[in-house]
Formats: structure tokens, sequence, C-alpha cells
């Protein structure tokens, strides 16, 4: 696997331990806490323009999630 930069360490090394997780119970888990992240940092970041990059990284992010969590539950 591809190692890629990390721009935003508050939620990114979360995200990609969820993303490789193979164990479903791990990985709901793992959802809940990214998602628990990503709603403490939508607080802090909503409306601010400068960080219309991260906001917009987290809404795609949160795509993936859904995606996983959907794997699990089939």
């Amino acid at each position: 696997m591809a190692d890629f930069p990390v721009r935003y360490p508050k939620w990114q090394p979360q995200l990609t331990a969820a993303i490789n997780e193979t164990d479903p119970a791990k990985l709901l888990e793992r959802v809940r806490e990214i998602e628990e992240v990503f709603s403490r940092r939508l607080d802090r970041i909503s409306g601010s323009r400068s960080h219309s990059a991260e906001i917009h990284a987290i809404e795609q992010a949160m795509d993936v999630l859904e995606v996983l969590k959907r794997r699990v539950s089939v």
C-alpha cells in the first residue's frame, strides 16, 4: 500500500486505521470513534473559510465511512 502524506493529522490517521481494519467488530468501533472525531472537528472549524478544504475532505471521508458500515452490515 502506498503511503500518502498526512494533510489532516487531527483525524487522517484514525480514518486510515478504520479503512485498513479487517475485523468487523473493530471496524464498527473505529468508525464510531472517527465519527466522533469528525463531529468535534467540524464543531471547531465550521464557518471558517480557511478550513474549507478540510471540511470538504471530512465530508468525503464521511461518505467512505458509510460504505464501510454498509460493508459490515451485509
